[in-house]
């Protein structure tokens, strides 16, 4: 009896080790079945210089976590290993001047960030998370005048936040996709995916999420939304998204690239760091190939079209790029 329930056992631990196998092959294989064209810098800063876009941008940072670099950076080839490392957790914000507002992710709620942040503590060494505010509550009554959102991607710390905006609205939501995002996932993404398609407005019956799928092109314009274009990066999760934005009137207009996550810290950028291995092997599926073109690009547009790139995880590298940040309401 003894021999028979160790070989059930065993039977278990094989089945579940040979599923876990297979699914991490499924998710690498979706992502690095990604690889659309990208558009040359001079394509980019030639669409980002016509027309007018929105107005204003800011940062609503719903969480920050401390933690060492090599978290998110290859400490073999991080030239500061040692230097200080905060992960942030933002939306952010794009308002045109009759006052509508784009959505670029949604955070997390405080108590789903602290939920997030734990494994990330543990596995890290780092510090717990701190969580700030709901996008939704940062936005205050500008709330109200949010007509859409974009994901980078559709991990849950980018899209929790959603939940939150929803139960306050009493009118849909429409999501703007490429068509990656829309049709493709593997495990990482199909909870985020799964949300979108549950959450309800305030009422708590009628669907919040409208996805509409944008047509493929390298620059995806956004339809009402002038000036804001859809890269379809893929690299970190199937349908990862760039958005390329020009921000402001006139001369001080600027162009800002919202990079999500192809790189969490700027040094991804500035010295083509890659993640971790075992990170991008095992923790979030990636294709490595992608994003080692995906990061010198971005670096182009940076230093070739003069774009200022915003890196979502990096708190000091938003923090540096002038960007304002929505301050957090104060605790009662």
């Amino acid at each position: 009896m003894r021999g028979l329930l160790i070989r059930g056992l065993l039977a278990i631990a094989f089945v579940s080790l040979a599923a876990a196998a297979i699914s991490l092959w499924l998710a690498h294989r979706a992502v690095d079945s990604e690889h659309a064209r990208l558009p040359a810098p001079e394509e980019v800063l030639r669409a980002v210089a016509s027309g007018e876009g929105p107005i204003r941008i800011s940062i609503a940072n719903t969480a920050s976590q401390p933690m060492p670099r090599d978290a998110v950076l290859d400490s073999d080839r991080d030239p500061e290993p040692g230097a200080p490392y905060v992960m942030s957790h933002p939306s952010f914000v794009l308002e045109w001047a009759d006052g509508r507002i784009l959505l670029v992710d949604a955070g997390m709620e405080p108590e789903a960030a602290r939920e997030f942040g734990l494994p990330i503590q543990i596995l890290s060494g780092g510090e717990p998370i701190e969580p700030h505010a709901a996008a939704v509550d940062l936005l205050g009554d500008a709330a109200d005048r949010v007509e859409a959102i974009v994901f980078t991607h559709l991990h849950s710390d980018h899209v929790g936040g959603v939940a939150a905006l929803c139960r306050a609205r009493k009118r849909p939501l429409r999501a703007l996709m490429t068509q990656a995002q829309d049709r493709r996932s593997n495990h990482t993404t199909r909870p985020g995916r799964e949300l979108l398609s549950s959450v309800r407005l305030g009422d708590g019956e009628a669907p919040c999420i409208e996805v509409a799928t944008l047509p493929a092109e390298a620059l995806a314009p956004l339809p009402g939304f002038p000036g804001v274009f859809l890269i379809d990066a893929g690299g970190h999760t199937p349908g990862s998204q760039i958005v390329v934005a020009r921000v402001g009137e006139g001369a001080s207009a600027r162009g800002f690239v919202l990079a999500g996550d192809i790189v969490n810290h700027v040094a991804g950028i500035d010295h083509d760091v890659p993640k971790p291995p075992l990170y991008s092997l095992l923790v979030v599926p990636e294709s490595a190939a992608r994003l080692a073109e995906l990061r010198p690009w971005l670096r182009a547009l940076r230093d070739e079209a003069g774009l200022s790139v915003l890196v979502s995880h990096d708190e000091a590298q938003l923090a540096a790029s002038g960007v304002p940040f929505i301050d957090a309401p104060a605790r009662p």
